[in-house]
């Protein structure tokens, strides 16, 4: 067996209709004998994921799953191997810079927090 990285999609529809379509992306591992089986295991995955609910202003939220958009097989899951990448272009190279510097911040207050 081998151990998946893969992507499942699901569109976001809310009852109160805003003008941006909404989808979560979420990137989960998956053990599998081949890329199709984890593609196939995924795929039941999400199809069992989908729900819908009411929110805080009981307004109908739906999660319906799109695909599985992506399965990457994993080399030696070992401290420290990389699981995942992307590459982000911007104009505004200090701002992302900020942005992901405040993320940082902001874990490691969240982990002192519960210490």
């Amino acid at each position: 067996m081998n151990w998946y990285l893969v992507k499942l999609v699901f569109s976001i529809d809310r009852a109160d209709k805003t003008n941006k379509a909404e989808f979560d992306e979420q990137l989960r591992l998956v053990s599998a004998g081949s890329v199709a089986d984890a593609y196939l295991k995924a795929k039941v995955m999400g199809q069992k994921l989908q729900n819908g609910f009411y929110d805080e202003s009981n307004s109908r939220v739906v999660w319906s799953f799109v695909d599985v958009a992506e399965v990457i097989l994993l080399g030696d899951i070992e401290d420290g191997a990389e699981v995942y990448s992307s590459t982000h272009e911007t104009e505004e190279k200090e701002n992302f810079i900020n942005s992901v510097r405040r993320k940082g911040m902001a874990i490691q207050a969240r982990s002192l927090f519960l210490c």
